[in-house]
């Protein structure tokens, strides 16, 4: 599967920006916004590639030294940010570094693409630093940006970009993906339902136990809990989950996300056995906000077994209706 035809078809919106990139119309700024899982760093790679191909025709053409050099990193006119190994947050002397290539002339002559993955990781002093160049880039530089996490992007920052929110895949395209890599059939769709169309996590669980494992934690407790007094035995069983816990929060993003989609389509388009289907638009919002607070209080080492506990009660509260003093 092309790298091109990978997003072709995909949405409406990959293919506008499919479309744009490859016609001479791509904006300096682009944000790409939606859960983890779902490509978005794959897609903006697509989209550099495509500003850099030198393919006359289709773009990016896979098969050009720039198309080639740019699959492999090794563009002298590429460049990328993201978080490095454990590290939390893009501190500003990354940034600095960055900006410090960014104040030369490109080292080849067209278009210079500039990645920066998690852009809602980086650090408020270094959201600040990248806005003065998001102001004012140079006629050649063209800026990728990806978020897990809007809100923890300055409005700045998104004022100064096309802003693009990518909705998780089709089940379908999901399991056509997994194929293509040479998974077995029922393994397949066994995976595209679990990874609730997230690309990444579905060939990421291929093989990991522990994501079955995490997964099955997951429907003992956080998806099985309707009443107050569910809360106790949930709560015992994820006492020790800390190292899983960022797989947890994610699995509760999902189906949130999922009941979330399905209540703004008429009629519903959640399958009846779908958990939470039925919850209320401001519950299931207000959900995913206790979801994304809970990433921040476990990056400020806050006990897991109290961000747990409190995301069991917001479960019950706003998905259940279930009052407690």
């Amino acid at each position: 599967m092309s790298q091109q035809n990978l997003f072709a078809g995909l949405s409406q919106v990959h293919d506008r920006l499919l479309d744009d990139y490859a016609n001479g119309q791509a904006p300096h700024a682009l944000l790409l916004t939606g859960p983890a899982g779902i490509w978005k760093e794959e897609f903006a790679a697509t989209l550099a590639a495509s500003l850099l191909c030198l393919s006359p025709n289709q773009k990016p053409c896979g098969q050009c030294e720039a198309c080639l050099r740019a699959k492999s990193s090794q563009h002298a006119n590429l460049h990328r940010l993201a978080l490095s190994g454990d590290a939390r947050s893009i501190k500003i002397d990354q940034l600095r570094e960055l900006l410090s290539v960014l104040s030369l002339n490109p080292l080849e002559e067209g278009k210079r693409v500039v990645m920066i993955i998690r852009v809602d990781a980086m650090t408020v002093q270094a959201q600040n630093a990248l806005l003065k160049t998001l102001e004012e880039p140079q006629s050649s530089d063209y800026f990728l940006l990806t978020a897990n996490n809007e809100r923890a992007v300055l409005p700045t920052i998104i004022s100064r970009c096309q802003f693009v929110r990518l909705n998780p895949w089709p089940d379908e395209q999901v399991q056509a993906l997994l194929l293509s890599r040479g998974v077995a059939l029922p393994r397949a769709k066994e995976l595209a339902q679990l990874a609730a169309g997230r690309p990444g996590l579905a060939l990421a669980a291929q093989d990991d136990q522990r994501y079955w494992d995490t997964n099955i934690l997951a429907g003992k407790t956080f998806f099985a809990v309707k009443r107050l007094a569910d809360i106790p035995s949930a709560s015992m069983a994820l006492k020790d989950a800390r190292d899983s816990a960022d797989l947890l929060l994610d699995l509760i993003e999902q189906r949130a996300s999922i009941a979330l989609r399905a209540s703004l389509i008429s009629p519903p388009s959640a399958p009846a056995s779908d958990i939470w289907q039925g919850a209320s638009r401001a519950s299931l919002t207000t959900l995913l906000e206790s979801v994304f607070a809970a990433r921040k209080l476990k990056a400020s080492n806050v006990s897991w077994q109290a961000i747990a506990d409190q995301l069991l009660f917001t479960i019950t509260k706003e998905i259940y209706q279930c009052q407690w003093s």
